[in-house]
């Protein structure tokens, strides 16, 4: 078994959510093995700070992770305990949170703060940016990395920094947000660093930043939820979004004619 330890912080309300992207990872892919913790349980769950309250389970977690994964981890007591806690974990990857934890962000031959050779001069930019000694560019540097860096992947060597070049997949699947996102970032972590077979790995679904949605409209596009063999499953998924007025009208009268067709009414004015 393979271990991928999460811990959400001020997104605490999102924990559900990446439990129940762990399920669906776990149910494709058995061999791994997923804990999920927040600083803080959701309203109706355990009122309690898991890092603060439950340390000893958390601690168990991480003992064995092969993958650290957290987010918007501020709190000054629990940074400087999780850093005590994760050097030893082989793969960590760290986004909006303090830099004393962010520094730590490690992923094959990529580190934060390194400088590989072969990177577009955009890129190298940025790191540079955030290997100076004032927090302030740290900052700065790392923001504008997450904010470009996926627009800029063409451009970056797929043999020199590949381990770059799939940290930053790995945050598009996490930006985009949604538990079939998180899960295929937890599959993208299986199949290309803990030597586990998945097998098709559907692209990020994007959120727009405007668009409708209707209970009964399942997406369009290439991705859909298909059957496939059990041994291997095919995950396929849609857009739940209409990303325009003409596009949902569009769908809604071909509802409508589907609708009086299936009432039996074959004549239509």
């Amino acid at each position: 078994m393979k271990r991928i330890v999460l811990i959400a912080g001020f997104e605490s309300f999102n924990a559900d959510l990446y439990r129940k992207a762990a399920e669906l990872a776990q149910k494709r892919c058995p061999e791994l093995d997923i804990r999920v913790f927040s600083d803080q349980a959701l309203p109706g769950s355990e009122a309690n700070r898991a890092l603060t309250t439950e340390p000893n389970r958390v601690e168990a977690a991480l003992q064995n992770a092969d993958v650290f994964f957290g987010s918007l981890i501020f709190d000054y007591d629990q940074v400087m305990w999780l850093r005590e806690r994760l050097q030893n974990i082989p793969i960590r990857l760290v986004f909006e949170s303090a830099l004393e934890l962010m520094s730590l962000t490690q992923i094959g031959a990529f580190k934060i703060g390194d400088k590989p050779k072969g990177m577009p001069k955009p890129i190298k930019f940025i790191l540079d940016k955030f290997s100076n000694g004032r927090e302030e560019d740290k900052l700065a540097g790392y923001i504008s990395f997450l904010k470009t860096g996926p627009k800029l992947l063409k451009y970056i060597p797929v043999q020199k920094v590949q381990d770059l070049r799939n940290w930053l997949i790995i945050y598009g699947y996490w930006n985009a947000g949604g538990s079939d996102n998180v899960a295929s970032m937890f599959w993208t972590l299986a199949e290309k660093y803990l030597g586990l077979k998945v097998g098709e790995i559907p692209p990020p679904v994007e959120t727009p930043n405007m668009g409708l949605l209707h209970p009964d409209y399942l997406g369009s596009g290439e991705w859909g939820v298909g059957s496939g063999e059990k041994s291997s499953p095919r995950i396929e998924l849609k857009s739940p979004y209409f990303e325009s007025p003409r596009q949902y009208l569009e769908w809604y009268k071909q509802q409508v004619v589907t609708d009086v067709a299936t009432d039996g009414v074959t004549d239509v004015t």
